[in-house]
């Protein structure tokens, strides 16, 4: 660009704007703008005027003026990315900071906002990218390795996430969000003491904010100080009164403390806000999954009430008709929500499954493929699509749930320094049973008459779960390695060279214990490791407390025709896995002995 002679109309108004005479440099700044309508500085600054005004749409349109008489302008790029962010426009926004990185790669500032707007977007790896790059050029800016480790949390790398709040720490250490982000990251590394320290102490330093409660909350429930915990996420919503996840989170420890009165909390919030349709939508949310169909009707029907277009409650209310077997009233229900929200995925699933319930498979197909488009990894339509197939007699059934194939019964070698698996599960089951300190299964889950330990399993620091997991991933490698790829296929074309845990638990199940028949919505191939199996599981000719699979969700009326179509003994030592979206469930046992196990979802890298 020419260089701007001091005594012109735009090095006039450029001093003016910078020592903060705003009209002033308007008016020097328009004068320029008739006298040399080619400077791109002109614009540039009338966008800064513009923006310091508030006046988003104007701003954004003088920055693109801008741009277009020279686009190697990175600030102005910049400029105009976090106008289109201003006017809801993130997507653009992105590409305009795309923009500043290209035109100017060592400006750390550039990187931070793209990573910080990708992340909005829910586009994570490459915002971690662009986190990365902003922190190896600013390695001493705080508020970009908060960010950077808020992306490696999120993507899972809790080690490299601990060490960059620690750098961050080091550059800021009066900062309460550090410390709680900390904690966050201890927490899910199993770390409890130490995540509680730090939300404590992010908390004596003013982070005083639903959130941070909340959190400590979790923390309080995994170290088993329950009473604490209910405490924790009292405060919580003595500061947010709708805070969704306090309000949920309450409940459910409630639930598996054994309260009566489980929902109290949310009836009162329900009472304090009767304009919210928070309150009643978690109150259906929960009640479904604790199989009180009659009281979730009515308290989707609240909510619907409140915001008669969201197609969650109509959904809300289809299930738990379904769950009530009152199938033409589910079907109606399902209509309406597929109509308030066509694409929602998990809308047409359910609503699938409420017309196989009905007995009105080919309309269950159709939503069931509706979703299956949308989504075509989602684990739960890939298994309604099958359950649709198998109800129409469609050969494809068979070639999606092919148990030869795609289900597996491994048994695991000993880790080193173990004469076997007996003597290591022994051991195992001792460290896994004081993780279950609840007293009934969580109600959201799919175990009956149980308990599940909460968080990710292979994420804490135990010795013998991580040997476990060293041992199940040798034999996972193995066993995908004499997979045939099968391209198109939904499990055998999704192979890879790598792949990585996602979710992992243990569940144990006590006298009459099972698990209904279900699918995992965050994996690809999963998976049940036995630990500890009761003697009447294993008896000649029993098959208590076996799993089952290709057994849909669907009333015995429907069930009936959809026997299981493999079953496998959970013999201690042995590692059974399958396609996530493949039906799967146990069989009830009557014994004084627990059914100890192991599970988690893989994904391909």
């Amino acid at each position: 660009m020419a260089s701007i002679h001091p005594a012109s109309a735009l090095g006039q108004g450029l001093r003016a704007l910078a020592s903060g005479q705003t009209a002033a440099a308007q008016a020097f700044l328009e004068r320029a703008l008739r006298e040399t309508p080619g400077a791109p500085e002109t614009p540039a600054a009338l966008g800064q005027i513009a923006a310091q005004r508030r006046q988003w749409a104007e701003a954004e349109a003088w920055f693109l003026r801008s741009l277009q008489l020279h686009a190697i302008q990175p600030r102005v790029w910049l400029a105009r990315g976090q106008m289109l962010e201003m006017l809801q426009r993130p997507a653009d926004a992105a590409e305009a900071f795309v923009q500043a990185t290209l035109h100017q790669p060592g400006w750390a500032a550039a990187h931070y906002e793209l990573a910080r707007i990708r992340r909005e977007l829910g586009q994570r790896p490459v915002a971690l990218q662009a986190a990365a790059q902003a922190a190896h050029l600013a390695p001493q800016d705080a508020n970009t390795l908060q960010l950077l480790a808020m992306l490696q949390e999120e993507d899972g790398a809790l080690p490299a996430s601990l060490a960059t709040l620690d750098a961050a720490l080091l550059l800021a250490p009066e900062r309460a969000a550090l410390h709680h982000n900390r904690g966050v990251v201890l927490h899910r590394l199993g770390r409890h003491a130490e995540a509680l320290a730090a939300y404590e102490r992010a908390v004596l330093q003013g982070l005083d904010v639903a959130e941070a409660h909340y959190n400590q909350g979790n923390t309080l429930q995994a170290l088993g100080r329950a009473d604490d915990a209910l405490a924790a996420y009292r405060r919580a919503l003595a500061r947010s009164p709708l805070h969704g996840l306090s309000l949920y989170d309450l409940a459910k420890l409630r639930w598996v403390l054994g309260h009566a009165d489980f929902t109290a909390e949310l009836d009162a919030a329900e009472l304090a806000a009767p304009a919210s349709a928070v309150p009643p939508s978690l109150l259906g949310l929960l009640l479904l999954r604790a199989e009180r169909g009659e009281a979730a009707v009515a308290a989707f029907r609240r909510a619907a009430a409140l915001e008669p277009g969201n197609g969650a409650f109509a959904d809300g209310e289809g299930q738990a008709l379904c769950l009530l077997g009152r199938h033409d009233e589910s079907c109606v229900a399902h209509r309406l929500a597929v109509s308030l929200a066509p694409e929602d995925v998990n809308v047409l699933g359910n609503a699938a499954r409420s017309f196989y319930a009905a007995g009105r498979a080919a309309e269950g197909l159709a939503l069931a493929e509706r979703a299956l488009a949308l989504a075509p990894q989602h684990q739960h339509a890939l298994a309604l699509v099958g359950t649709g197939w198998r109800l129409t007699g469609d050969a494809r059934a068979d070639w999606l749930n092919d148990l030869e194939r795609c289900v597996a019964v491994l048994d695991v070698e000993p880790p080193s320094g173990w004469a076997d698996m007996a003597s290591f599960n022994t051991a195992l089951a001792e460290e896994l049973t004081r993780l279950h300190t609840d007293a009934e299964a969580p109600i959201d889950q799919t175990l009956r008459h149980g308990t599940q330990t909460r968080g990710n399993l292979f994420d804490l620091d135990l010795p013998l779960v991580q040997a476990l997991k060293a041992q199940i991933g040798r034999a996972i490698t193995a066993w995908l390695a004499t997979r045939p790829a099968e391209p198109g296929h939904p499990f055998l074309g999704r192979r890879s060279a790598g792949w990585h845990f996602t979710d992992s638990w243990s569940s144990r199940l006590r006298s009459s214990g099972f698990h209904t028949n279900h699918v995992h919505g965050h994996g690809w191939l999963s998976s049940s490791y036995y630990v500890a199996t009761p003697p009447s599981a294993l008896r000649e000719g029993s098959r208590d407390g076996w799993i089952k699979f290709d057994e849909p969700d669907l009333p015995e009326s429907v069930r009936s025709s959809l026997r299981p179509r493999r079953m496998e003994a959970p013999q201690p030592g042995r590692l059974v896995l399958f396609p996530s979206y493949l039906w799967h469930g146990t069989t009830p046992f009557q014994d004084e002995a627990y059914r100890l196990t192991v599970a988690f979802d893989v994904l391909p890298d």
